[in-house]
């Protein structure tokens, strides 16, 4: 086991920002694809927008705090150790959470690319759709509604799969004692 991993306030504020906007987003999205939901809709552009910005705040803090190289561990020795840990995987063992290279934090960044592709493809569609509708756009722009309401909905996807996998897994990591949820939300220290 290792030492007591611990998350500073920033941090914290971003996650519980992505934890509320981003499942806020996954549902409403849902929501919105039923005719006469234009209510919906517009809850899902504004907070939408409101997910850009904490999503644009994490990509700053994260090249800030050179975190970079964690989530995006894309060398010899980051593939090494994801690969490892993949490979424990199969054998029962969680692997760590914290602050270090490994399966966790690639998984991390791999999130927050999808969560970004629907971030920019959302605020792009916010700005071609029709003032009538929500949007900026004084005119109609349908073909940029529809290529990028395709893309948008195809990062949906991915975003689904991430958000139930890092559920899943941290329900898994607190189930094994891991107090991981209490770290990330509450500044409590984790034991691993």
């Amino acid at each position: 086991m290792g030492s007591s991993v611990e998350w500073d306030g920033f941090t914290r504020v971003l996650h519980w920002g992505l934890t509320l906007f981003v499942t806020f987003q996954l549902f409403s999205g849902l929501w919105i694809s039923t005719p006469g939901t234009l209510v919906y809709f517009h809850w899902h552009e504004y907070v939408g927008l409101a997910a850009a910005a904490v999503i644009l705040l994490h990509w700053m803090w994260s090249f800030t705090c050179r975190d970079l190289g964690i989530l995006f561990p894309w060398n010899g020795a980051g593939f090494a150790r994801i690969g490892k840990e993949t490979r424990g995987m199969l054998h029962g063992q969680v692997p760590a959470a914290g602050h270090q290279v490994g399966l966790s934090s690639f998984v991390h960044g791999l999130g927050l690319l999808a969560m970004t592709g629907m971030a920019v493809t959302g605020v792009l569609l916010f700005l071609v759709i029709p003032v009538r509708l929500g949007g900026m756009a004084t005119g109609a722009h349908s073909g940029a509604i529809t290529s990028l309401s395709l893309i948008h909905r195809y990062l949906s996807y991915l975003a689904w799969i991430y958000w139930g996998g890092h559920v899943g897994f941290a329900l898994l990591h607190q189930l094994r004692g891991g107090r991981i949820l209490g770290a990330i939300f509450l500044g409590r220290p984790e034991h691993p």
